[in-house]
């Protein structure tokens, strides 16, 4: 169904359950058992517009309201706030993916000029040679990565750098445990080398539960990092063990953002079966109100 559609669909799905929604909130918050989002960007930039781009008009939109109604906090702070036993605050941290050049015109200086932070994503090959990701040329639009200079500019904005595999291999299609290794680590390596820093976290290309292991789980925690994100759309719960940290994909508009994080109630609880066994542990959850989306359309 198309965005024109989807759209207002989704604006009267929120409009009509907003009530219930609130006292969801209020009942959460008393508890201590507000969850925390991890939203997740690739490319912000007006030129050569596709399904990972988002336009800078958007972006600054969804960063006013954020700043409005959440705690923006980095990745390592949110990851403190998900492993405490209890969170009262509406809290979300910001992270990008695969490493774009033009993130440089506005998404950085944005984020930097609003006193906020993000952790960056890279997969280091694109870097390194100057060539452009495989999904842009399969969609006839090379785009230009990120330069280890503009890096070192980000690092010293206050940007988190974070591994992201050399060549954005998909872990989950190989048990080859010496190729997962070089991706992994590899990825790390570079980015020590190039920045003098250390990197906590690490983020699954493509991110879905296809794209995840047992064999690459086992590596990253063997080699140390903090936490690991994936693409898996869910919130993450307080009291939960928050290594692996999901996150949420920031669709274009606010209407989709919104709707997400004020708790539609058919997105609290992720019950996938998950291809590893450190998956954070959901808490029950109080009984939610019921609501009567069955006369919804489809495309909410």
């Amino acid at each position: 169904m198309s965005t024109r559609i989807k759209e207002p669909a989704l604006w009267l799905y929120q409009k009509v359950t907003s009530r219930q929604r609130t006292r969801l909130f209020d009942r959460l918050q008393s508890s201590g058992r507000v969850p925390v989002a991890i939203l997740f960007y690739h490319r912000i930039a007006d030129a050569a517009p596709n399904d990972w781009t988002m336009n800078c008009k958007d972006f600054a939109l969804q960063l006013d309201w954020l700043q409005d109604n959440f705690d923006v906090v980095s990745l390592q702070e949110a990851q403190n706030r998900i492993q405490s036993p209890t969170n009262t605050r509406p809290t979300v941290a910001i992270s990008f993916d695969d490493g774009y050049s033009e993130n440089t015109d506005f998404a950085i200086p944005e984020l930097v000029r609003r006193g906020l932070t993000a952790t960056y994503f890279v997969a280091t090959d694109f870097v390194r040679k100057g060539t452009a990701f495989p999904h842009d040329i399969a969609a006839g639009c090379p785009l230009p990565p990120n330069t280890i200079e503009q890096l070192r500019q980000y690092v010293d904005a206050g940007i988190q750098i974070g591994a992201h595999t050399r060549t954005h291999l998909d872990l989950g299609s190989t048990q080859d445990k010496a190729a997962v290794r070089a991706e992994i680590e590899g990825s790390r390596r570079d980015l020590r080398d190039w920045l003098g820093i250390e990197c906590d976290y690490f983020a699954f290309p493509f991110g879905l539960p296809p794209n995840t292991s047992q064999l690459a789980v086992d590596l990253i925690q063997e080699l140390g990092f903090r936490g690991f994100c994936t693409a898996y759309g869910a919130w993450n719960w307080p009291g939960s063990e928050g290594t692996h940290l999901k996150r949420i994909h920031a669709d274009p508009g606010l209407v989709s953002l919104r709707n997400w994080l004020t708790l539609d109630p058919r997105k609290l609880e992720d019950k996938r079966e998950l291809p590893f066994s450190t998956a954070n542990s959901i808490p029950r959850l109080p009984p939610l109100p019921t609501y009567a989306c069955s006369s919804l359309p489809s495309a909410v």
